[in-house]
């Protein structure tokens, strides 16, 4: 009994430390984000009004702060130097959300396809492994695309090889994704 004692104390020590070290990186991580989104923003003046929304959303979204800071700064990154206005930003974080939730996405899901919806926007076009993956995770993305172009969503993929899914395209599109959903 002595050494089952002293195993259940050590398996408590390891767990404690892993706790700890797991909540030590989850800190230095959004203590990160929070620098990157700092730098970001600095050349608009943005970063009080982007912690606000970034606290507005892991509410709306049930999302932890780090996850919706870290969201926010991806896709911030790849569009404000486009022009893109904060607000446009925003509308296009709600619109994805809101259809992630509607379709059922899970979170790993959601994460997935918003980094390649991010990487799309920032190439300027959804096409090949983007699209796929989009429309693998997040199918709803693709009826909104679908309304916005004025095309069935089979039409889609070739619309998109021939790089008619442009970022304007997919903001207008995410644009009407918060209400509609």
């Amino acid at each position: 009994e002595k050494k089952l004692g002293g195993v259940r104390s050590t398996l408590l020590r390891v767990g404690v430390g892993a706790a700890a070290g797991f909540a030590v990186k989850t800190a230095a991580s959004f203590e990160q984000t929070q620098l990157r989104l700092q730098l970001l923003s600095k050349e608009y003046g943005e970063f009080d009004r982007i912690q606000k929304l970034v606290a507005q959303n892991a509410e709306t979204f049930n999302q932890s702060q780090r996850e919706s800071a870290e969201n926010f700064a991806n896709v911030y990154a790849r569009l404000r130097p486009l022009g893109k206005t904060l607000t446009e930003i925003q509308t296009t974080y709600e619109g994805f959300n809101a259809v992630a939730i509607a379709s059922g996405a899970s979170a790993q899901e959601a994460s997935s396809a918003f980094l390649q919806l991010s990487q799309a926007l920032g190439s300027g076009r959804l096409q090949g492994d983007e699209f796929r993956s989009i429309s693998e995770q997040v199918p709803g993305i693709l009826k909104l695309v679908s309304d916005e172009l004025g095309v069935t969503v089979g039409e889609l993929k070739k619309l998109g090889s021939e790089g008619k899914i442009t970022s304007d395209v997919l903001i207008n599109a995410l644009a009407k994704g918060f209400d509609q959903n």
